[in-house]
Parts: C-alpha cells; structure tokens; sequence
C-alpha cells in the first residue's frame, strides 16, 4: 500500500493543482470519490486491462461514472490509462481528499480501535484532538480487532498508541530482555 500511495501522490498533486486553477476543486472531488470506488469492480478491471477496447473508448467509459464533465478531467483519466496508473485511482482520490481538507485547515486522523465508537465518543475524541494538535479535526475511523482494547492514533507523522496489544508487546519484550 505504502508503493501505492508514493506513486500516487504526483496524480494526486496534479489533480489538485490543476482543479485549482480551473476553480473546480469540488467537482473532481466528486469525481475522484466515484472512481475511486469504480476503479475496484472486477468487471471494470476487466474492461479497463482489455486490449480490445480502445483507449478513447476506455475513457468514455470511464468519464461516463462521473457527476460532472469536463476536458481537462478526461484529459487527466488519459494520462492514468496511459502510464498505467488508473488502478491508483482509489489512492489518488485518498490523497487529494486529503488535500482539499488541509487547504481547509482540516487534519485527518486515523483512530484505530478494536470497537465501533459511539458518536458521543467521536465527538469528545474530535474536541480533545483539537485542543492538542491545535487544529481542526477530521476523525477516520478503523476498527482492528487485533487492538484487544484501548485506542490507537495516527495523524501526519505521529503514532499514539493505547492499546492493549502495544502494553502486552511491551511487557513480553521487557520480559525477553530482561531474561537474556
């Protein structure tokens, strides 16, 4: 996954900047969120990977799934056929909504947790991640049921981890290194 988004991230600065530019941030968002989810059907995999539809038809097709239209859109789904990077189109759509939300002044922070949270939860958690990183916060929640209990939380370059797991890891490592 961590090829995927390096690779990524070129396409994904392009989108934003050329979207930009062209004052139409809100409509490739739109159309990066639908692709990102079409990109991994099977059966557009299928058509997409076939070398008996033609790349202007390929396209069209995938244009066809958008909301709104436009050139330089198309143009942009050209160039992912072209370098074979239109299977990346769920990461580039990732990163670019990451993009939109920082331009906003918004920070995403992954939560994992071994339990669905409750919106009470999320809302306290939101206000408390706020205070500390001193701004605004978009919570993106996932649940690993490897966790055990506690939390875990990821944002930009830093890891806070509460879990259960990470305290277990650490008791066991202690244990090995004091054996030795």
């Amino acid at each position: 996954m961590r090829d995927n988004i390096t690779d990524s991230r070129p396409y994904a600065e392009a989108a934003f900047k050329i979207s930009s530019d062209e004052n139409m941030i809100d409509a490739w968002l739109s159309n990066l969120n639908i692709l990102g989810l079409v990109i991994n059907d099977a059966e557009v995999k299928a058509i997409l990977s076939s070398p008996k539809i033609d790349n202007s038809d390929k396209i069209k097709f995938i244009v066809s799934f958008c909301d709104s239209k436009s050139k330089l859109f198309e143009k942009f789904i050209e160039v992912l056929l072209q370098s074979k990077k239109i299977y990346n189109l769920d990461s580039i759509s990732h990163l670019f909504n990451e993009m939109v939300l920082e331009q906003g002044g918004v920070s995403v922070v992954q939560i994992e947790t071994p339990f669905e949270l409750s919106s009470q939860q999320k809302t306290e958690l939101t206000k408390t991640l706020q205070k500390q990183f001193n701004q605004k916060i978009k919570i993106q929640e996932i649940i690993n049921k490897n966790l055990l209990a506690g939390i875990k939380i990821s944002t930009n370059n830093e890891v806070i981890d509460h879990s259960i797991k990470r305290r277990i890891d650490s008791m066991r490592e202690s244990i090995i290194t004091n054996n030795r």
